[in-house]
């Protein structure tokens, strides 16, 4: 069953790709500027994010995600830079990224309106030393190590009040074709723009409690939809904890804790529920934040969006 797995990873991966590119991330709620450029400057500080992700702990060449993400506002909050680095690896393939945004924010209402706009490099490298050959007259044995490195560009828009925010997003507008060095002609990689939309709300039940229910949707063509719906508790300005049901098949546990007023760590632990689940095994996601607050008073925005 591994090695069906490891085959399965290097065909998506290696083919006319018809799938989820983009990695996967549990706790896109407490880091959203990973999915959507426009998010830069909205936790009105100076903000970075650590986060580590494990895959498929049962699984040989399952993903294994890292990333590091900051941003901040400055012209007096109008405007806001971003920065995002990525490595992600599957089976054979690992893909590294480094990206810039820029987000102009506007007010609108009771609430601000923010577009942004990303773009960086892309680099996928294919290692064959990984792969399993059961025949050994396959013509990709003793192939060379390849690699690609292409440009990447992403736009998004965020509105936010003090209790609620909308998202939604494009990933690889360029639709990019991968010509990976001395490549057969006939295995071609494509980068498929993806859409994100998301939706979140805080609802303070008293000054004990607050409850937060969000949701993103995702969509590349020719895959279905995927939808998670995510339900979260904060208890005294502290401890988050809630639970997410993702379409695809799992559901995932999640919490984080706010120490003092500046870092925060968070961790997820997803759990197949579909056919995959006797062979897949748990997923682990750890995050780990810190926010320097511009603002001299307090703020609900930062804390619970």
């Amino acid at each position: 069953m591994k090695n069906a797995i490891k085959i399965l990873f290097f065909l998506i991966t290696s083919y006319n790709l018809q799938a989820q590119q983009d990695a996967l991330y549990s706790q896109y709620m407490f880091n959203q500027l990973v999915i959507n450029p426009a998010y830069a400057g909205s936790r009105e500080s100076v903000s970075a994010v650590l986060l580590a992700r494990e895959q498929w702990m049962k699984v040989d060449g399952a993903p294994s995600t890292q990333t590091f993400s900051m941003h901040s506002p400055f012209a007096k909050h109008k405007m806001a830079l971003g920065i995002n680095l990525i490595n992600d690896a599957i089976g054979p393939t690992k893909n590294t990224g480094a990206f810039l945004s820029y987000a102009y924010h506007l007010k609108v209402s009771s609430g601000k309106l923010s577009l942004g706009l990303r773009g960086g490099i892309f680099n996928s490298m294919m290692d064959w030393r990984k792969l399993n050959y059961q025949d050994q007259s396959d013509r990709f044995i003793g192939s060379q190590n390849l690699n690609a490195i292409i440009p990447s560009f992403d736009f998004g828009a965020y509105y936010y009040t003090r209790k609620f925010y909308a998202g939604i997003s494009s990933t690889h507008l360029n639709e990019t074709k991968y010509k990976y060095n001395n490549y057969p002609n006939d295995a071609n990689l494509y980068l498929r723009r993806h859409y994100m939309i998301t939706l979140g709300a805080a609802f303070e039940i008293n000054k004990n409690l607050v409850l937060k229910p969000s949701t993103l949707i995702k969509y590349v063509e020719n895959v279905p939809v995927n939808v998670d719906l995510n339900f979260s508790t904060l208890y005294k300005k502290i401890w988050w904890i809630g639970a997410s049901y993702r379409s695809s098949g799992s559901i995932v546990g999640l919490t984080e804790f706010n120490l003092a007023e500046t870092w925060r760590i968070g961790y997820a632990c997803d759990v197949a529920i579909n056919r995959m689940k006797r062979y897949s095994g748990l997923s682990h996601e750890l995050m780990l934040g810190v926010d320097f607050n511009f603002k001299k008073t307090k703020s609900v925005s930062p804390r619970y969006l």
